[in-house]
C-alpha cells in the first residue's frame, strides 16, 4: 500500500478523500486499481477507507464515517437530523444502520432524496452544535424528532440512554416537543417521553420495557434491589412483586465488555451470575432470563412471559 493512502486516511479521519490524494500526487487509476484489489471499500462517492481498518469498525461507527463524509463533500453546508444525529450523539441504534444521511430542513418542506441524503421536515429551526466536525441537531432536538417519527421500540432507547446523561430532564424533552409542534406524531412522541426511564441500563432492558408494554402485560418495578446476597445486595433489571419474579435481559456485550468494566473475563461474570441467581433463589425468588433474540420477537417473549404467569395489565 502507498504510504500516501494512509496518510490520506489520517487527514481525513480515517476517511481517504480523492481531493486529498489528488493533491498527494496520487493519480485516480491507482484508487481504481486499489479498489478493485479490495484494499479499498468505497464509503461513498470520491471518499474511500482503507478495508483492514473499515472491517474493525461496527455498523454504528461506519454510518457515522459515512454522515462525516457526506457533510464533507456537500456543497452547501448540512445539518444533519434524526437518524444521522443520532449517530453522531453516540445514541443507541437499534436494526440495521441506514444507508442514507438524514438532514433537516427548517419550516415545513423537506421529503427530497438523493443518492446519499434525504431532506426531512424540520418544523422551526432547530438548535445546532458540532460533532466530529459536522453540524447535527442538538441532543434533545435530535431525540424530539425521533420520538415523533419513528415507533416506540426504536425511540425509547435513545430516551432512556439520553435521561441517564447529565443535562436532559422529561421536562426539557416534553419543552422541545411542544416547541416543535408537529403536526403528525406529537401523541406517539409524547408517549415515548413519558415512557421513557434513566433506570434501564442497557438498550435491551428498553426494548424489552416497549414490548411488555405493547404486549399488555404488567410494567415490573425497573432496578429491583435485594439486600443480603452474597454479603451485599443485588440489582435486577426486571422485577414483578405480586409474583416474585425476577427477569433478567441477557446481552452478549454484558459478557464482552466484563474485562473492560469490571476487570473480571466472561467465563468469571457467567460464575459470579449464577452465584447471584442461586441465592435469590433460596430467597424464593424466581428467575427468567431472555436475549436480544427473544426481546425483538414479541410472539417470543409472549410466549416466554405467559409460561411464567406474568400478570396482564388491567
Amino acid at each position: 500500500m502507498d504510504e500516501r493512502f494512509e496518510l490520506a486516511a489520517a487527514i481525513g479521519g480515517g476517511l481517504i478523500r480523492t481531493r486529498d490524494l489528488r493533491e498527494l500526487g496520487v493519480h485516480p487509476s491507482a484508487v481504481q486499481r486499489l479498489e478493485r484489489a479490495g484494499s479499498l471499500v468505497r464509503v461513498r462517492t470520491g471518499v474511500y477507507a482503507l478495508r483492514e481498518e473499515w472491517q474493525q469498525l461496527t455498523a454504528d461507527e461506519r454510518y457515522r464515517r459515512l454522515v462525516v463524509a457526506t457533510a464533507g463533500a456537500a456543497r452547501h453546508p448540512l445539518v444533519v437530523s434524526h437518524r444521522s444525529a443520532a449517530a453522531l450523539h453516540r445514541l443507541p441504534m437499534l436494526g440495521a444502520a441506514p444507508t442514507i444521511v438524514e438532514v433537516a430542513e427548517p419550516g415545513r418542506g423537506g421529503g427530497r432524496r438523493t443518492e446519499h441524503v434525504s431532506t426531512r421536515r424540520a418544523g422551526p429551526a432547530p438548535a445546532v452544535e458540532t460533532i466530529d466536525g459536522v453540524v447535527c441537531t442538538s441532543l434533545l432536538r435530535t431525540l424530539v424528532d425521533l420520538a415523533i417519527s419513528r415507533p416506540l421500540v426504536h425511540s425509547v432507547p435513545m430516551l432512556d440512554a439520553a435521561l441517564s446523561r447529565p443535562g436532559i430532564t422529561r421536562t426539557d424533552l416534553a419543552c422541545e416537543l411542544e416547541h416543535v409542534d408537529p403536526t403528525r406524531g406529537r401523541a406517539k412522541a409524547a408517549h415515548a417521553i413519558g415512557f421513557a426511564d434513566h433506570r434501564s441500563g442497557s438498550a435491551g432492558e428498553s426494548v424489552s420495557r416497549v414490548r411488555i408494554h405493547e404486549l399488555g402485560f404488567e410494567s415490573p418495578e425497573l432496578q429491583a434491589r435485594f439486600e443480603g446476597i452474597l454479603g451485599s445486595f443485588a440489582l435486577v433489571d426486571f422485577y414483578w412483586r405480586g409474583i416474585r419474579l425476577i427477569g433478567e435481559f441477557d446481552g452478549r456485550m454484558k459478557y464482552l465488555r466484563s474485562l473492560e468494566v469490571s476487570g473480571l473475563d466472561p467465563a468469571r461474570v457467567v460464575y459470579e451470575e449464577k452465584r447471584r441467581e442461586d441465592a435469590l433463589r433460596r430467597m424464593g425468588e424466581r428467575m427468567v432470563r431472555w436475549d436480544w433474540q427473544t426481546a425483538w420477537v414479541p410472539r417470543d417473549l409472549h410466549r416466554l412471559l405467559s409460561e411464567f404467569g406474568v400478570p396482564r395489565r388491567r
